[in-house]
């Protein structure tokens, strides 16, 4: 396609009737970046209900098992401790636990863990406190993020309805 093809093209979009219409333009602004942003507020929504259904069933179907502190990181989150334990059928994984809240481990010592047994690489230590801080975020997260998501949409029927 030439430029000025491509010029002519865009000159047929923007000019309707003959005229630069600025609430076509506007119009057409606005429901693409509402939509744009009901679709993050589906992504969020969804990455905190993943990670809020992997804690729960953590916590639910989770075998338990302990491990030893072989390690230690630390980010900005806080401290996290290395934790090596060995499944049943003795291999060996490692996890690590972030945001450590307490007094760490000494290294070798036991931590109690629990694990998927399908997939080890999922495992956090026990108990899954994370649940009940998690729970009450959801509680308030997701009809925030439904809210919001469902104003942009209710926004964007508006808008193609107006103009």
């Amino acid at each position: 396609m030439r430029a000025r093809d491509t010029s002519r093209l865009l000159h047929e979009v923007i000019h309707i009737s003959g005229e630069f219409d600025m609430a076509h333009a506007l119009a057409f602004v606005a429901v693409v970046a509402l939509s744009g942003l009901s679709f993050l507020m589906y992504v969020a929504l969804r990455a905190l209900l993943e990670i809020f259904v992997a804690k729960v069933r953590l916590g639910t179907r989770g075998a338990r098992t302990r491990g030893r502190c072989v390690g230690y990181t630390s980010s900005r989150y806080g401290n996290g401790v290395v934790v090596a334990f060995a499944d049943p059928s003795g291999v060996t994984n490692h996890m690590v636990a972030r945001a450590w809240k307490g007094v760490l481990p000494e290294r070798g010592s036991e931590v109690e863990i629990v694990y998927l047994p399908q997939d080890p690489k999922v495992a956090d230590v026990w108990p899954v406190r994370a649940l009940i801080p998690n729970a009450v975020y959801m509680t308030v997260a997701v009809p925030v993020f439904l809210a919001a998501g469902m104003e942009c949409v209710v926004a964007v029927a508006w808008i193609v309805r107006a103009v």
